[in-house]
């Protein structure tokens, strides 16, 4: 009973002096927080050097002294079940001088983070196996005053707690990762330079190579505070850098880096008549890091990202998904043609400036093709002279919605492709060429058959000859081209139809000019011979029968 009671009275006594001393402990407190807070941002994270203990400022509560007395100079350690050891040392001075300290103005002593309840003395085992668990569970103390906010870091589920995988991967990050526990700075610390230590350490520390360390400044300042809205500059500080890649699960790889000024000059770049379009306009919900890709390939992704045009161009999308690609597409064929495969996707150019990049653009999947259309009459002038007039592959096969040209349908309409620019007679009056290319044909006996299918049942096959059958299909010619199927090679034109054509037979034919006197002038003048006569013919005997029945009627 004695020793209890000269224990209270001990324990009263040293209360009393210190609180009638304030000022012994005022004299040898430290003067001032650090003057350069980079020195302190880059201590933040690392770990303040521990200064001498220091006495209690008056402003301090009566219940932070036994704290203070124990954990201000101490070289003890809390051991984890998992072995690792935490000091329990408190830089006094460094945390006087945190946005929490006695110095800031907003004062929240040790007991306003560790709960009394909490922290009896002798305090209780540390809470988790180890100490990267025990950082994430103190982490959501700061939750009590602070509503996480949103940052590029995925932390742990705030309200499942603790992650292991996430933890031991080192990608969660938590409060005290960024902020320190207690030399914690405020909001505006992180606008300095400095603070951009804590990003680098730690991403040497877990082995994540930095893109651009110098640029990190910036990435915090649109990164980290959810006040700064994401834009193109935020996006280009890891997009930008050349040499950036992307590897898929099957082990393709991609470049990632984009050029923001070629990205400019593109479609939707700055000059772009609606407006100049952001990172975030095609790429919605992208956190960094960036969710893990649910794709295997590089194709299957090019596939995917293709269905953000339809936001934008819905006409276009609507065509595509009726033409021969998109059902090749849905047939397994991976090969066929999206819109980014013809369009591109960052570096987007005017489709038809110049005019021969249509043309172009099909060469990258139909090279063979390409290659006899550019020695062809159409193609020569469309490469060579850039020649406004003559069709590229779109004029026949269309934009968006190209349909398949092995159909019964495209063979039988194929005819009026042709005469949508040879029946043109402003068009073909600056080459000299004949407008009746498309009436001659449609007079004779295999455009009157191919009309009649087509108006009965345009997708019932026909075997009579259309257009290219005799001019060719991507490779036309011009007709006196020796290598032409006209002119001098018309018999075998007309041998692979009729095997046993001759050659009275392919010079019967009168080609696609109307009989006169310049072309064909005996058949021209047999014309006009029977065109006279048999018209005469029919008045006289009209004539003959009416005045015989003028006759008979007068005789009766």
């Amino acid at each position: 009973m004695l020793r209890g009671g000269a224990l209270i009275l001990v324990t009263v006594l040293v209360a009393v002096l210190f609180l009638v001393h304030p000022g012994a402990a005022r004299a040898e407190r430290s003067a001032a927080p650090p003057d350069d807070m980079n020195s302190l941002l880059l201590t933040m994270s690392l770990g303040a050097p521990s200064g001498a203990a220091q006495p209690q400022p008056d402003s301090h509560p009566t219940t932070d002294f036994a704290c203070r007395s124990c954990h201000g100079d101490t070289d003890a350690e809390v051991v984890f079940p998992s072995g690792e050891s935490l000091p329990v040392e408190v830089d006094l001075p460094g945390f006087d001088a945190s946005v929490h300290g006695a110095n800031s103005g907003v004062f929240i002593g040790c007991t306003g983070c560790h709960a009394p309840d909490h922290y009896q003395f002798p305090h209780p085992s540390p809470e988790g196996f180890d100490l990267r668990e025990y950082a994430i569970a103190q982490s959501e103390t700061c939750v009590r005053c602070h509503a996480p906010h949103l940052t590029a870091h995925p932390g742990p589920d705030w309200s499942g707690g603790y992650d292991p995988a996430a933890s031991e991967s080192g990608v969660a990050v938590v409060c005290t990762d960024c902020h320190g526990d207690h030399l914690a700075q405020n909001a505006e610390a992180w606008h300095l330079p400095a603070a951009t230590s804590v990003c680098a350490d730690c991403h040497v520390t877990v082995g994540v190579t930095l893109t651009d360390p110098g640029a990190l400044s910036q990435h915090i300042d649109y990164g980290l505070f959810d006040q700064k809205q994401v834009n193109n500059d935020f996006c280009m500080g890891c997009h930008g850098p050349p040499g950036q890649t992307m590897t898929f699960p099957n082990g393709d790889v991609v470049s990632i880096s984009i050029d923001g000024d070629e990205f400019h000059t593109s479609v939707h770049g700055l000059g772009n008549d609606w407006q100049a379009l952001n990172c975030t306009d095609c790429h919605e919900d992208y956190n960094y890091p960036h969710s893990p890709l649910h794709v295997e390939t590089a194709r299957d992704y090019t596939i995917q990202q293709s269905e953000l045009c339809a936001r934008c161009h819905e006409p276009q999308h609507e065509g595509q998904m009726a033409s021969s690609h998109a059902a090749a597409l849905a047939e397994g064929n991976k090969d066929a043609a999206t819109c980014v495969d013809c369009h591109g996707s960052h570096y987007i150019p005017p489709p038809n400036e110049p005019r021969s990049r249509i043309s172009q653009t099909c060469r990258q999947c139909h090279s063979a093709i390409f290659d006899e259309y550019a020695e062809s009459v159409h193609g020569a002038a469309l490469l060579a002279e850039d020649n406004p007039d003559v069709p590229t592959c779109i004029e026949c096969h269309g934009v968006h919605d190209v349909g398949d040209p092995t159909t019964a349908l495209f063979r039988n309409r194929s005819p009026e492709l042709c005469a949508g620019c040879h029946a043109n007679e402003e068009l073909m009056s600056r080459y000299d060429i004949s407008t009746d290319v498309f009436d001659t044909y449609v007079d004779d006996f295999h455009g009157t058959t191919v009309q009649i299918f087509q108006s009965s049942d345009p997708n019932h096959p026909t075997n009579k000859a259309v257009c290219f059958d005799c001019h060719g299909v991507h490779n036309i010619r011009r007709p006196d081209d020796p290598n032409s199927g006209i002119k001098q090679n018309l018999l075998e034109t007309c041998q692979q139809c009729h095997p046993g054509a001759t050659a009275n037979f392919s010079d019967s034919w009168t080609g696609h000019h109307r009989p006169s006197l310049r072309n064909n002038p005996l058949m021209f003048l047999v014309t006009i011979f029977y065109a006279i006569v048999i018209p005469s013919t029919v008045l006289f005997l009209g004539f003959l029968v009416g005045t015989d029945i003028y006759r008979m009627a007068r005789g009766r």
